[in-house]
């Protein structure tokens, strides 16, 4: 397959008849990609992987985010279904989840994450042009690892970390400007860790550890001024440990531990005089007062007073006011209230117990003996229907439920026994609806349910079962399809894994049409398949390992279909082998049995010379070869990582012969290991990632001098025993390339000459100690490709050509802070295609001829701004997402019918001609 960059002056009048004619006929399908062959027609994906976490009201209107399997979106509802809508995110191909929803000031605050920033602190007004993310709090994609956000007055106060500082209390006021870390309690890493963030009155708690006085109660106004330790409960360093902080009333309640009396109930008022024990309920050791629920000014609580074990306790926040509501279970064994929540309904709290005779069951309590008991046996039995999600809905509480009739279902209660019901059976017959609660808007909960396997919505519910119905499916059915991967070039024809959908996952090839797409053999008949992978060509026969009635074992392709090699390790075991690579015409890989443990065997592909190539480990013991690398006339055969009792784990080479191997790196002394990670550049040099004591993992190059091996040291990168953990070396435009990192830099761009002097970075993206997120570096046109992440263009398609000034941005394909994260690179002939995102046309393929004019869309799979997502989204080898065979680059991408095969053939014209681009049709002939 090779990309035409020019053609003859003969040709060019018949091209511009060809151009013209063009205009007005569309380009052919094939040049904008095609699906190959739709496995898995039935393959509908269940709809537990959709997922709705609860949501934030403001102004009348519930906000919520709903996840599928492409990415997530925010929502907002007023409990009907014409006011139910999406809002967009202006970040395509993000396959993150809106989470943790705060309303304040006018704005709906969450956390989401974008492939430049990571996750991040966003905010929106319910509009799309009003919804953006409020700060890149930690520069570049690592994200900045928010837990928590509350709303305070006007504002937010969050955790957050800037990379720099650890986890510390921020806040913002929904602009970027005002957006600011409100006090760094405890400098360095890994911060002082804030929790439980607890609002009271216009008053922040929460616990914190300021290096000094351990894990304390800390208060905040919102002001660094006004963030201050409010007791030291457990003087000196050790942590007083204040956990289950409520608000009831004016008065924060929580337990805690003041190395005298045992965790027992606290109670503060902001001030260190007014932070005290409440009662010591158990002088003898811990009562262990926790699942504090607030009723008003008063608060229930599990607790143990040492002699009725775990029973449920009241407060008022006075001595008196704290006692036993009742023995609900008798003996020392004692109940257990979960921290599944609770709600509040008539004066009273609805919650779950488990009295150690009904199992986890709904009850209710007033905090009198009188006013509490169990509302309903849901499930007889010890398990329990074990209730949770409580919401409280006009004159009822609503929760989800299990029991074996129903499943997982809605059920209600309006306080009473005959009043506690299965509210709707979502999905009939003992399936579960799964519902998932998100808030409650005009009255009515809102929830996602599943009234099918097949399906999940979005329902409404104001507790009754006439009331309880769909509002509004948020998103089409996502299917599976024949999640095809794994894709390899086998001798012009593709070979990879898919599912149809009968056979499950099984090698299947194609040659680029419906009718040469067929199964190569049902390996393990059955739904789930045999899970073939890592074919590898090695002489003239293809290898891979599968799953079948053996177990793991080494298999080959025939004419005909496929055949087992060699029954490794008899029985239903399995060898489980392991890195398939090919070295002088012959396979090589690592498998197990247990006589010889994980050893490198080697193959030709018959039973007969199927062999173990070295006992690296005596006995039974294993020598676990990893990173084997065909070294070519690097000491010729296999190059790997091993361990032997007498060098650690180093680097070897073996000739394949049985018994033979050679130790040709010991980069630790002695018997320690470096745990080398092996990157051949050439035939002559290895790069490798290896660890010493002394300097931490940090780059190193061996070198075949054709009597022994030669160490070279390419230098200290990160001072000390701290590790640059260097990788991804690529030789382009001859100079070799690799990615490290350092204290100053972070992780980015380096080059070396093969020494340590020649070791440099070559800039630093990204500046600062943050990385630029530097992904799928490749060769191609004489410099480095890849794609990288920066605050003013987000993460986009970079290259270099190892100097400084040489290195830049390529093209911006989602201009301005948002990102065209750019994956999957693949040189094809004289072209790189590369998945991409953009506004128009969410995440699809592109192609690039080196220039950034002629740098567009290739195809649009799923038109409309969805994402295709050529390549997937699975965790195979990156090697293995494009892949080119015969006359196709093949992929994996969803146009909305679920994933299967799609590929691309010659595009004959560089100006985007082929791709339905019209800006670049001319009637002009060159």
């Amino acid at each position: 397959m090779r990309i035409q960059r020019s053609y003859t002056a003969a040709a060019a009048a018949t091209a511009a008849v060809f151009v013209a004619a063009a205009c007005a006929t569309p380009p052919a399908a094939e040049a904008q990609g095609f699906r190959v062959a739709d496995i898995n027609p039935d393959n509908v994906l269940n709809g537990d992987n959709l997922d709705s976490p609860p949501g934030a009201l403001l102004g009348g209107q519930l906000y919520f985010g709903v996840r599928d399997n492409v990415e997530g979106q925010l929502w907002r509802s007023n409990g009907t279904a014409g006011g139910t809508v999406s809002i967009a995110i202006p970040t395509p191909g993000s396959a993150s989840d809106v989470e943790l929803a705060t309303a304040a000031g006018g704005f709906v605050f969450f956390e989401y994450s974008d492939p430049a920033a990571g996750q991040e602190l966003w905010r929106s007004d319910g509009t799309a042009a009003g919804t953006l993310r409020l700060a890149d709090i930690r520069p570049g994609p690592q994200g900045s690892q928010i837990e928590e956000i509350v709303a305070l007055g006007a504002s937010v106060l969050f955790t957050a970390s800037d990379g720099t500082n650890g986890l510390e209390l921020w806040r913002s006021d929904g602009t970027p400007g005002g957006t600011t870390l409100v006090k760094n309690i405890a400098p360095g890493a890994p911060g002082s860790d804030p929790r439980e963030l607890t609002v009271v009155g216009s008053t922040l708690f929460f616990s914190a550890d300021d290096g000094v006085n351990g894990l304390e109660l800390w208060r905040s106004d919102g002001t660094p001024g006004g963030t201050v330790l409010v007791k030291d409960i457990r003087p000196g360093a050790t942590d007083g440990n204040p956990f289950d902080l409520v608000a009831a009333g004016a008065t924060l309640f929580f337990g805690a531990d003041d190395g005298t009396h045992g965790y027992e109930l606290w109670k503060s008022n902001g001030t260190d005089a007014g932070t005290v024990m409440v009662e010591d309920l158990n002088p003898a050791g811990d009562s262990n007062a926790a699942r504090l629920m607030a009723l008003g000014s008063i608060v229930l609580f599990e607790a143990d007073d040492g002699v009725l074990g775990p029973e449920l306790h009241r407060s008022d926040g006075t001595a008196a006011g704290t006692f036993l509501v009742e023995e609900i279970a008798a003996g020392p064994g004692g109940i257990s209230v979960s921290d599944e929540g609770f709600a509040v309904l008539g004066g009273a709290l609805v919650f779950n117990l488990a009295d150690g005779v009904n199992g986890a069951e709904p009850w209710r309590s007033d905090g009198t003996a009188a006013g509490t008991s169990l509302l309903a046996d849901l499930e007889p039995g010890g398990d329990g229907s074990s209730p949770a999600d409580f919401r409280t809905v006009g004159a009822r509480v609503l929760f989800r439920a299990s029991t074996t009739a129903a499943g997982f279902e809605l059920f209600a209660t309006d306080g009473t026994a005959p009043g506690t019901i299965l509210l709707e059976d979502i999905q009939p017959g003992g399936e579960n609806g799964s519902p998932q609660m998100i808030g409650v808007a005009g009255g009515k909960l809102v929830l996602m349910a599943s009234p099918s396997p097949d399906d999940q919505e979005l329902w409404i519910s104001d507790g009754t079962p006439a009331g309880t119905l769909p509002l509004v499916d948020p998103t089409p059915v996502p299917q599976t399809g024949s999640q095809t991967e794994e894709l390899y070039d086998s001798f012009g024809t593709l070979i990879f894994r898919a599912d149809d959908g009968v056979h499950g996952r099984e090698p299947w090839v194609s040659e680029g049409s419906a009718a040469t797409t067929e199964l190569v053999l049902d390996i393990k008949p059955g739904a789930n398949g045999s899970e073939p992978r890592e074919f590898t060509i090695a002489g003239t026969r293809l290898f891979f390992s599968a799953n079948g009635t053996e177990g793991q074992e080494l298999w080959k392709k025939t004419i005909g279909g496929a055949v087992l090699v060699e029954d490794i390790n008899p029985g239903t075991g399995g060898s489980q082998p392991f890195e398939l690579t090919e070295a002088g015409g012959a396979l090589f890989f690592g498998a197990f049995t247990p006589a010889s443990g994980s050893e490198l065997w080697r193959s030709q592909g018959f039973a007969a010379d199927t062999e173990i190539v070295a006992e690296m480990g005596a006995g039974s013991a294993s020598g676990f070869p990893s990173d084997l690398r065909n070294s070519g006339p690097f000491g010729g055969g296999i190059l790997f990582s091993a361990e032997t009792a007498a060098a650690g784990r180093e680097l070897f080479t073996s000739t394949g012969a049985p018994g033979s191997f050679q130790l040709v790196s010991n980069f630790a002394a002695g018997t320690a290991s470096s745990f080398p990670d092996i990157q051949l550049v050439n035939g002559f040099v290895a790069f490798v990632s290896a660890h010493t004591n002394a300097a931490g993992r940090e780059p190193w190059m061996s070198v075949d001098t054709g009597a022994t091996f030669t160490e070279v040291s390419l230098g200290d990168l990160y001072p000390g025993s701290n590790d640059s953990n260097p990788s991804d070396f690529v030789v382009a435009g001859g100079t070799t390339f690799f990615l490290a990192e350092t204290p100053a830099h972070g992780r980015e761009l380096f080059k070396t000459g093969g020494s340590a002097a020649t070791t440099v970075l070559v800039l630093d993206i990204l500046p600062g100690a943050a990385s630029s997120g530097i992904q799928s570096p490749v060769a191609f046109d004489g410099k480095l490709f890849f794609g990288a992440c920066e605050p003013a263009t987000g993460c986009e398609l970079w290259t270099s050509d190892g100097t400084s000034a040489g290195t830049q941005l390529f093209r911006d394909i989602f201009p301005g802070v948002r990102s065209g994260d750019p994956r999957f690179l693949k040189v094809v002939g004289d072209d790189l295609f590369f998945r991409a995102c953009d506004e128009a046309a969410g995440c699809e393929l592109w192609v690039t001829d080196g220039t950034p004019q002629r740098t567009r869309r290739a195809a649009d799979l799923r038109p409309g701004g969805r994402s295709s997502k050529p390549g997937g989204d699975g965790s195979q080898n990156a090697g293995s997402r494009l892949v080119e065979s015969g006359d196709y680059l093949y992929f994996a991408a969803d146009d909305g019918s679920g994933e299967e095969l799609y590929a691309i053939g010659a595009l004959l014209f560089d100006d985007g001609f082929e791709s339905n681009d019209t800006s670049a049709w001319s009637f002009v002939a060159p």
